[in-house]
């Protein structure tokens, strides 16, 4: 006879055996999950005797965690700017770190019943994109990226938030497939940007499980920033305003491709721990 109690002690050593930093709450979450219940049950009901399957599935879920899989991967979900947005391993996992680039778009355009198009380049789970639509009652816009598995969880997203009549999700390289769609007030992108030789400094949750098209860029990390930059003029109204999300010391040299492209208002904005993560600027 398994309690919920009995369990969570026994899964909290495992994963903290196993490496895994929060190993007290993640085991917590994954309990939860499996049972259908909330996070505070596991809590207020130690003494519940687990039915066999239930605690083969949970002890399932567990090894997964153990094996470094991310829990967001494990649950099937993560919440990013509030909001709830399934996620794959097709996608990346959303961080608060992105929440920067939210914070930055609605600082420069406030007037939320604002009639905006907004471009996402390499939308992932289309949370960046579904945020501002979100925020923005009156905008559309629209998510691309070049990989269908990621557009499909986009697209599930767009209609669980929703949002899917104001949200457009296409198969394309960065701008390549978009041209017909025409000019957009806001661009925003969060592109890989690890460079190639860093793959062995990630914890390997990232390493191990999110999808390396996603997370490397070459061997300074700023390809993706050169070839995005290269075709922005062709998809921006005049005083468009461009976001990108940066990786640890990239906010200056992106801010210098940017200038060059010849952009103006080049400003960066720091995520919570101080870190220069999203870098923007101004089509004219």
């Amino acid at each position: 006879m398994t309690t919920v109690g009995d369990l969570l002690i026994d899964s909290v050593a495992a994963l903290s055996k196993a490496g895994v930093k929060e190993a007290r709450l993640d085991a917590r979450l994954i309990i939860a999950h499996a049972l259908n219940i909330t996070p505070e049950k596991v809590f207020g009901y130690p003494e519940k005797v687990l039915e066999t399957g239930e605690r083969d599935y949970i002890l399932s879920l567990i090894t997964r965690r153990v094996e470094r899989e991310p829990l967001a991967l494990i649950i099937g979900e993560k919440e990013f700017w509030s909001l709830r947005f399934v996620i794959s391993p097709a996608t990346l996992i959303p961080r608060p770190d992105s929440e920067t680039l939210i914070e930055a778009v609605l600082a420069a355009y406030p007037d939320k019943k604002a009639n905006l198009r907004i471009l996402d380049l390499g939308t992932g789970s289309g949370c960046l994109l579904l945020t501002l639509l979100h925020e923005y009652e009156n905008a559309t816009g629209i998510g691309t990226d070049f990989s269908s598995e990621a557009l499909a969880v986009a697209r599930l997203n767009g209609r669980n938030l929703d949002l899917s009549l104001r949200a457009g999700f296409v198969l394309a390289d960065w701008n390549d497939g978009i041209a017909d769609f025409g000019a957009f007030d806001i661009i925003i992108s969060n592109p890989p940007y690890i460079p190639d030789g860093e793959e062995s400094e990630l914890q390997p949750e990232v390493a191990l499980y999110e999808p390396h098209s996603a997370l490397f860029a070459g061997i300074d990390g700023l390809q993706y920033y050169r070839a995005i930059l290269s075709v922005l003029s062709g998809l921006a109204n005049t005083g468009c305003g461009i976001f990108f999300e940066v990786g640890i010391n990239q906010g200056e040299a992106v801010a210098r491709m940017m200038e060059k492209a010849g952009m103006s208002d080049i400003t960066s904005r720091s995520d919570l721990a101080g870190i220069k993560r999203c870098v923007s600027g101004k089509i004219l």
